[in-house]
């Protein structure tokens, strides 16, 4: 039995000893295989590299093989279009903010503020009147029509809202006139007027607004032309006192109609004055001559907003 033992152990040695260097030559033909391989190209994975996970397929695709003139690429939902040719970029619309839809095509006006000057010119076109005369011989009227004339006017508005100015104003009518019933045109002289002015603006439109004025104030009318000319005949060869200027009052309204442009305002306006003054014509000695004229008119008035 002890001989048995003896001669099987050396036999069981040498089998552990040719799978040791069975297993050593198959971990060492491994790397030769690899070393073996070719290189990966565009940095594929090697064959045989089971470690390596697979690549991404939009990282690893290929580049896109330019086009010939003309040629459309593939269709993919993942390629982008085309550019255009040329030096041209392609347009992209600017985004606009969500809700801000329309906010180009309104633009608000700007708010109305401030000093106003304003300059208008007119014409009248229809007025109507009396001339009464008081004296120590009792009293006379005088019936009369005003004849057309020009009319001037400066105001100055201050803005105590955007739809409510207030201010002054200086009317002009250079020359007075008159026709007389069952008489001849009579030039009086020439008139005019310190008043104060209320205006509201109410807006029609983006770029019509409407004007509604009041005013009221003191009139004066400067004695001249052919009512002068019948007190120097009168008082020639008398020690006269006279006035050379009758006093009174004048009021009205305006209805216009006001367009903004960029950096003035169009006007445009139907006024009309009613008015009263008077003064002494002439005096001489105990004789006394006082005249009031008192009347109502209508002008057509256009002008500028500055």
């Amino acid at each position: 039995m002890t001989h048995t033992k003896l001669l099987c152990a050396p036999r069981i040695h040498a089998r552990s000893i040719v799978s040791a260097l069975t297993l050593l030559a198959s971990l060492g033909a491994a790397p030769c295989a690899l070393a073996a391989q070719p290189p990966a190209q565009n940095g594929a994975p090697a064959p045989g590299d089971a470690s390596v996970s697979a690549p991404d397929p939009v990282d690893t695709a290929a580049p896109t093989a330019p086009t010939a003139l003309g040629s459309e690429p593939p269709s993919s939902e993942a390629a982008t279009p085309p550019a255009p040719y040329g030096n041209a970029a392609p347009a992209t619309p600017p985004a606009s903010p969500p809700g801000d839809q329309g906010a180009a095509e309104a633009t608000p006006a700007e708010p109305r503020h401030g000093l106003v000057p304003l300059l208008r010119v007119g014409y009248m076109v229809g007025g109507s009147g009396d001339l009464e005369e008081e004296g120590s011989g009792g009293k006379t009227k005088l019936e009369y029509d005003d004849i057309s004339s020009a009319v001037l006017e400066f105001d100055l508005l201050g803005h105590l809202s955007p739809g409510l100015r207030m201010g002054g104003g200086l009317i002009a009518l250079p020359t007075s006139s008159v026709h007389l019933k069952g008489g001849s045109d009579y030039d009086v002289g020439s008139e005019g007027a310190l008043v104060f002015i209320v205006e509201g603006v109410f807006d029609l439109s983006p770029k019509v607004a409407l004007t509604l004025r009041g005013y009221a104030g003191f009139d004066v009318l400067n004695i001249g032309g052919d009512l002068k000319d019948a007190r120097e005949s009168i008082c020639e060869d008398q020690d006269c006192s006279w006035d050379d200027q009758y006093t009174g009052a004048t009021a009205g309204l305006g209805l216009g109609l006001l367009i903004p442009l960029k950096s003035v305002n169009l006007r445009a306006d139907f006024m009309t004055q009613a008015y009263s003054v008077s003064g002494t014509f002439a005096s001489v000695g105990s004789a006394k001559a006082d005249h009031t004229l008192s009347g109502s008119r209508s002008f057509l008035m256009a002008g500028l907003e500055l």
